[in-house]
């Protein structure tokens, strides 16, 4: 039996995405249902997780902040894993970032931001208090705070919907999931394998710089060169949490290989506020997770066991 991939693209969470799977000939009707499930989970995720839409149930957690809020169990796991990453981190993926990122700008969809300067985050501290209750469906954030779940949304939407489409289908040979760059992969492409996950040149655009080969895991990129805005262009959605700013510090952008979604996603925002030195560091602590980090000036640099199957430099 001939195996080929069917791949359905469509647009969510305010980019462009993708769901892929690995079927034969004679179950088509299979893989259907895998897309299928696949899509509405993405779905489901974005009407729990969005910010940008003010009947979601992250956007009723942050207007009660303060309260307990029952609340969908996506948010409320999405929420357990933000928290779990900004400890790993250190603080430099922090979950409770949102008043920081309206400050400088990023108040609404990017399609529809306006042109105007940042301001201070007045009021904003880093790491403040989120509660769960799992047990009861609950959340809460402290008085004053609000989440933004924007990445690792993503990569825990990505991881979601992979794992809806193998139980939608048991037995699929493989399956991938790209919620705009968030990437979640399992099984096998129609050629064997490894997937191929090219990643983009920031410093050229419409190039490639490097191929990954994946078996299975997550991976994610983050950096500055897109989603700019404000006068001239000169902010970014990278927020410091050190400062409530745009950071200063950090590559152009940097790509993380991890065994899910979530954990790449988590920890390429960190990298993407870190100094080279700063990423070394952190890689050393998590031998497990491997990097492509880009910086503004000089040549890219692996960081851990890279899975690529083109070279840069180590």
């Amino acid at each position: 039996m001939i195996a080929r991939l069917i791949e359905r693209p469509f647009r969510a969470m305010g980019t462009s995405c993708a769901l892929a799977v690995t079927v034969c000939s004679l179950d088509e009707r299979g893989a259907e249902q895998a897309l299928a499930a696949g899509r509405a989970e993405v779905d489901a995720c974005e009407r729990a997780l969005s910010r940008f839409d003010p009947a979601s149930d992250l956007s009723r957690l942050n207007a009660a902040a303060g309260s307990w809020v029952e609340v969908d169990g996506r948010l409320v796991d999405a929420l357990a894993a933000a928290l779990r990453a900004r400890e790993d981190t250190d603080g430099r993926f922090d979950p409770t970032i949102l008043p920081a990122l309206v400050a400088a700008g990023y108040d609404r969809t990017f399609d529809e931001l306006e042109e105007r300067p940042a301001r201070p985050a007045s009021g904003w501290r880093a790491a403040a208090g989120v509660d769960l209750d799992p047990r009861h469906g609950l959340a809460r954030v402290e008085s004053g705070a609000a989440v933004d779940l924007g990445g690792i949304g993503k990569g825990f939407s990505a991881g979601r919907a992979l794992f809806a489409m193998h139980l939608a289908r048991h037995g699929l040979a493989g399956g991938l999931v790209d919620l705009g760059g968030d990437v979640a992969l399992s099984g096998r492409p129609p050629d064997g394998g490894p997937w191929r996950v090219a990643v983009a040149d920031a410093r050229r655009p419409g190039e490639t710089l490097t191929t990954l080969a994946i078996d299975e895991g997550g991976v994610a990129t983050s950096g500055r060169d897109r989603r700019r805005f404000g006068p001239n262009r000169s902010l970014h959605h990278l927020i410091d949490p050190s400062t409530g700013a745009p950071a200063l510090a950090g590559p152009l952008a940097v790509t993380v290989v991890a065994p899910g979604p979530v954990e790449a996603e988590a920890h390429a925002t960190a990298l993407a506020v870190s100094t080279l030195d700063d990423a070394r560091a952190h890689l050393a602590r998590f031998p497990h997770l491997a990097a492509l980090y880009v910086p503004e000036d000089g040549e890219p640099v692996a960081l851990g066991a890279l899975p690529h199957l083109a070279e840069v430099a180590a």
